[in-house]
């Protein structure tokens, strides 16, 4: 009787039901005692009184209706503040701004969803999408959405979506032309409301936004000059620097860091911050100059400090590393101008001299050849001081206009195959009877490659007039020994030619300065003999120009040796064997 009691305690609509069912109970309680015939009995025998079944049952009874109306009543309550809330939630969503439809979620037996139905919308909703609530009511929501949008939209994403991260996710309506914040709300199992947010305004002034702050930054990076800005303390709220393949610089790296952090030297950050300080104080503009050290490399820049707020100022830096680059160069060229131009005087100072030298010698010893009839080694001598004179004369005139080509810039390569071996066995004919009989210096040529079809492609003219030069001055400073005229293959890519003799040495002093023009160095063989200084300068030219380098190596009172190498450019003649 008591489990039935707590039954209809818990699940009766009514209190009429329990009141019956309790008086039916006693009824038959009574019953029960009266057939036993302990009616009297059972108020006098159970100890204690109050485990009488009949006042127990009484008592359970009462306290079940009391607890089940006390709860009823907080029931009622809450039903009643339920009732005002949705009343207040339905007005305010009724009035919102936003653009909301309430949605029944039909549900299989697993809790799936299964359809989405519409049950109202907002007065919003209807302005914006321009239809009214008996047209939506009751209807499917995709359909609805899908219809209103003019596109796809899918609403079980978003309420996905929303169950992850209660976030609120952009949609744009490409068929109305419109942006939307879409929001997710969930009162209970059974129902949603998806408001949509209107952003297109807000979309449209960031677009505007963006494309004025692309126009800006496209026209500040079209000047060659960096601009930032910096607070009072220091540190980079903002930059626009012009993209460039040899200065990068990512906004990670710059904004928030301090002036001191971003590769100035410490000295040169104090300076700074002395200047934005400076500015800030008198509003003036300060300009200073310094270099940075990069992932790139070091860069020189100019920068310019003027207040930009109370709290900041605004850095204009221009890159001149190349006006600085160029400037040292042009200083450096202009020191090498200056002292070439001397050189160049003296030259000029002295050239009617070293031209009238040998030409008063030629004159006077030809005047003797047909004045007197000089015999033997008289007339010998006579003939080889003509000889040499007229040799020195002419060296000086070819070195000459030599030099007035490559100042002229007028040097053309002509290009065409050239028979090496007999090349060098011209030279060595040319020199080999053009050594005095007063020097016992041996002249030697070595054709590494015995071939006689073997050459390559070059210009004949400067490659036989570079190897006449070197030959020239080996012949001029070695007055004992021996001259050689070598070369060899190197890989099968390029041929190396060797000019060595075993003159006078070259000072170590000296050697840096030997390719200079006009420079002679001084020794007892140049103090005795004339000279233009410009031989050296002309062949380490023109190898350059052939494609090569001039190297040398030499030690005083044990000669010198000059070497260059030249691509072998397509050649012929030479066999290389592969084991």
């Amino acid at each position: 009787l008591v489990t039935g009691q707590l039954l209809l305690q818990l699940y009766a609509e009514s209190n009429s039901g329990i009141i019956l069912y309790y008086f039916i109970s006693i009824g038959m309680l009574s019953f029960q005692l009266s057939k036993a015939g302990d009616i009297a009995g059972s108020f006098i025998d159970y100890k204690p009184f109050v485990s009488n079944p009949l006042i127990t049952f009484s008592i359970i009874s009462v306290m079940l209706f009391a607890i089940r109306n006390y709860f009823r009543n907080i029931i009622q309550k809450q039903k009643s503040e339920i009732t005002v809330i949705n009343q207040g939630v339905s007005k305010v969503l009724q009035e919102s701004s936003f653009s909301i439809a309430q949605i029944r979620a039909e549900r299989d037996e697993e809790g799936n969803i299964v359809s989405m139905i519409i049950e109202k919308v907002n007065n919003a909703f209807e302005a914006t999408f321009k239809i009214n609530l008996y047209e939506v009511q009751e209807q499917k929501a995709d359909y609805i959405f899908n219809l209103i949008l003019k596109g796809k939209f899918d609403i079980n994403r978003y309420i996905y979506h929303h169950q992850k991260n209660k976030k609120a996710h952009e949609f744009h309506a490409a068929g109305i032309e419109k942006w939307f914040n879409v929001h997710v709300l969930q009162p209970d199992y059974y129902r949603f409301y998806i408001a949509f947010e209107d952003i297109t305004r807000a979309k449209e002034k960031l677009a505007e936004l963006e494309e004025s702050k692309r126009r800006y930054k496209v026209l500040l990076e079209a000047i060659p000059d960096m601009f930032f800005v910096i607070d009072k303390d220091g540190t980079y709220e903002d930059f626009v620097v012009k993209e460039s393949s040899m200065f990068k610089v990512e906004d990670a790296n710059i904004i928030g860091s301090s002036i001191y952090e971003v590769g100035f030297p410490e000295n040169m950050a104090g300076k700074v911050y002395a200047c934005i300080q400076f500015c800030l104080h008198s509003n003036s503009i300060e300009t200073i100059e310094y270099s940075m050290n990069t992932p790139n490399g070091t860069f020189m820049f100019e920068m310019r400090l003027a207040k930009l707020t109370s709290h900041s100022v605004i850095s204009i830096s221009r890159d001149i590393t190349k006006r600085k680059t160029a400037e040292f160069k042009l200083e450096k060229a202009l020191v090498k101008a200056e002292e070439s131009d001397k050189l160049k005087s003296a030259f000029l100072a002295n050239l009617s001299h070293e031209i009238k030298t040998p030409m008063n010698l030629i004159t006077n010893l030809s005047r003797m050849l047909a004045e007197t009839d000089p015999r033997g080694n008289e007339r010998l001598e006579l003939v080889d001081a003509i000889s040499q004179n007229g040799k020195q004369l002419l060296n000086m005139i070819d070195n000459t206009i030599h030099l007035s080509k490559i100042e002229t810039q007028s040097v053309e390569l002509n290009q065409r195959f050239v028979n090496i071996n007999q090349m060098l066995r011209d030279i060595y004919n040319k020199y080999y009877i053009l050594l005095p009989d007063s020097k016992n210096v041996r002249l030697s040529v070595k054709l590494s490659v015995p071939n006689k079809e073997f050459g390559f492609e070059t210009d004949p003219v400067i490659l036989g007039e570079i190897l006449s030069l070197l030959v020239d001055n080996a012949v001029k400073y070695t007055m004992k020994g021996e001259i050689t005229i070598d070369y060899e293959m190197i890989r099968n890519e390029s041929v190396k030619f060797i000019i060595s003799d075993t003159g006078i040495g070259i000072p170590v002093e000296e050697q840096e300065n030997i390719f200079k023009r006009f420079y002679r160095v001084p020794n007892s063989i140049n103090s005795t003999t004339s000279g233009s200084g410009l031989g050296l300068s002309i062949v380490s030219h023109y190898i350059v120009l052939l494609g090569g380098n001039l190297e040398f190596e030499s030690a005083i009172g044990k000669g010198s040796k000059f070497w260059f190498s030249l691509p072998f450019t397509k050649g012929k003649g030479f066999l290389s064997l592969v084991y």
